[in-house]
């Protein structure tokens, strides 16, 4: 996904398999207060985070907006697909240059609109199956 600040070149429509970069420069990001914005922006704040690879960023973030369990540890699992989303969002995105707040919130839209997309997709597929 493209950094929805950054501007989309040309203003052309979608390549095939660019349709989720291309939602995501028009994604609407979710409010500042979403507690899943706070909850990641606190759990960013004690480090570094800047220095951190885009994979590590990321699965701080999926660790404090849906943390799971790995054998009675929270976690996420190495073969989480969310991570290779957040991290082809950030290898597009100048992240390292916003706040923690500002990163946040524009990590946490991205799985919005990942999972919504996801969500259309599965629908699409039952239509399909359906013969609608």
């Amino acid at each position: 996904m493209t950094c929805p600040d950054g501007p989309h070149p040309g203003l052309r429509g979608p390549l095939p398999g660019e349709d989720l970069l291309w939602k995501a420069t028009l994604m609407r990001l979710v409010a500042p207060d979403d507690t899943r914005v706070v909850a990641l922006t606190e759990a960013l704040a004690p480090y570094a985070w800047r220095t951190l690879t885009p994979e590590a960023v990321s699965r701080r973030a999926l660790a404090a907006v849906d943390p799971h369990r790995i054998h009675g540890a929270p976690g996420i699992a190495r073969q989480d697909e969310r991570i290779t989303v957040l991290s082809d969002f950030l290898a597009e995105c100048p992240w390292r240059s916003l706040t923690a707040a500002g990163l946040s919130r524009r990590l946490v839209s991205v799985l919005d609109a990942w999972r919504q997309e996801s969500q259309w997709l599965e629908i699409r597929l039952h239509w399909t199956q359906d013969g609608v």
